[in-house]
């Protein structure tokens, strides 16, 4: 039950210890979460396995962290909001993943739209000439930046809580 406790109930405190191996537990399955959105998988079972997983583990890490927080002296806020834009990444993830595989059960040709745009942009500007990679390989260097941004957001967020010390008396 106290394990149930620690992981799922936001509220109390959690000294840094514990909070970095339960967070290193999060970020491990987390990354292990991501074998779910393989074909295979997705195949049979669709893609509610990984938004199922991914909620539960974006209340745990946000769980985890308001407890550190609350343990060093501070407000819980911060971790909902990174909790927030974590939850709005995977969304995204979610969105395209359902168009690349459409697993939808209605097979709207027009579900991948703006892929078959792009591609067709691509495959013309082959066919008028070479195409020019500088301002594509840079637009692909940006998106990953920009996918990237909330796991390293996360992951600063969660060595800044980790470090942060413990106080003593009434939490925030």
């Amino acid at each position: 039950m106290q394990a149930l406790r620690l992981l799922f109930s936001p509220s109390g405190r959690l000294s840094p210890q514990p909070f970095i191996i339960a967070a290193g537990a999060v970020y491990v399955l987390g990354v292990a979460s991501q074998w779910l959105t393989m074909p295979g998988v997705i195949d049979r079972a669709g893609l509610w396995p990984f938004v199922a997983v991914q909620a539960l583990l974006i209340w745990v890490w946000y769980a985890l962290h308001a407890k550190r927080l609350r343990d060093g002296g501070r407000g819980a806020g911060a971790a909902a909001g990174v909790a927030v834009l974590y939850a709005l990444s995977v969304a995204l993830l979610i969105i395209v993943a359902a168009s690349f595989f459409n697993t939808g059960e209605a097979t709207d040709l027009n579900s991948a739209s703006a892929l078959g745009l792009i591609l067709f942009v691509l495959v013309v500007s082959v066919l008028l000439g070479s195409p020019h990679y500088d301002l594509a390989w840079a637009m692909v260097a940006i998106l990953t930046a920009v996918a990237l941004v909330p796991v390293i957001v996360a992951v600063i967020f969660t060595l800044w809580a980790a470090k942060l010390p413990t106080r003593t008396g009434p939490p925030p």
